[in-house]
């Protein structure tokens, strides 16, 4: 039997959003598996956990927003120990919930693909060119993808893969972030658009199309196999994330990003057969 590591970040009020995505995944989530979830939190008590013995209570203190998301692979690697003893690894964002069965064939990576991690289409871009993605368009940020290319748009709340494909891409970004912390820089959507940039470095990965992150009002995308559920039926978000730092562009490379849009723009006006995006 597989056995899936499952992380999950709940400090502060996400802790509210821990029971429902607890329920479902031992209702839905890769039943043919062996799944122990990491829950790195600041509570003293975790529902279920008693009863449970695949719950792992790891401490880790609030930040303000957006560190515990920026700063979510630093997190992870304390637990690196413990997770070696995985086949794969999963991260899930606090307020998914799973709908339908999630079978291995579904979600884990495929070597016979040469396959080792799994990202998910973000339902905002499923249907748009590159040059409409939100990519992080500063050239000194190590998130920086320029204008023009790239090939998906991954969502930053569901990745996984294989245990030491995993590790190296917490341990890549976890470096890379710190780099940009350094100099004072925050990439544009945090550790989403470090994700980004190590799909576009690393092309060879399973993609899961926008089913398994199925945002309320994107209809079209059907069936749903991961609910993100609303955070605002939980807590005051805005309140949360008010005011959040962030890193400003130059002039100059505003007007640099500007001409570069209007160039993918052009090409792609002249090319319209150009994919818009890799299906499975």
């Amino acid at each position: 039997m597989k056995k899936v590591a499952v992380l999950y970040i709940a400090t502060g009020k996400y802790v509210r959003l821990w029971p429902g995505f607890l329920e479902s995944a031992e209702k839905y989530l890769l039943k043919s598996c062996e799944v122990e979830y990491f829950v790195f939190t600041d509570v003293d008590h975790l529902a279920e956990e008693e009863d449970n013995p695949r719950i792992h209570r790891i401490f880790q203190e609030p930040m303000p927003w957006p560190y515990t998301t920026l700063l979510r692979f630093e997190i992870f690697l304390k637990a690196e120990e413990q997770l070696k003893a995985f086949d794969y690894i999963y991260f899930f964002n606090a307020n998914c919930e799973f709908k339908q069965p999630i079978t291995e064939e579904m979600l884990l990576p495929r070597p016979e693909k040469h396959e080792h991690m799994v990202f998910v289409l973000h339902p905002a871009f499923y249907w748009r060119y590159n040059y409409e993605f939100t990519y992080d368009r500063n050239p000194r940020c190590k998130a920086y993808i320029p204008m023009g290319l790239g090939r998906d748009y991954v969502c930053g709340g569901i990745n996984g893969g294989d245990r030491d494909a995993y590790l190296k891409f917490c341990h890549t970004l976890q470096k890379r972030i710190r780099q940009d912390k350094d100099r004072g820089i925050i990439a544009l959507w945090h550790d989403e658009s470090h994700i980004n940039w190590y799909a576009f470095t690393h092309p060879h990965y399973r993609l899961l199309d926008a089913s398994f992150c199925f945002f309320p009002g994107w209809d079209t995308v059907k069936p749903c196999y991961i609910y993100i559920r609303p955070k605002e039926e939980y807590f005051d978000v805005d309140a949360f994330k008010r005011d959040p730092p962030k890193t400003q562009l130059s002039p100059k490379v505003e007007k640099y990003n500007e001409f570069m849009l209007k160039a993918a723009r052009k090409i792609q006006r002249h090319m319209p057969w150009l994919p818009r995006r890799k299906r499975e």
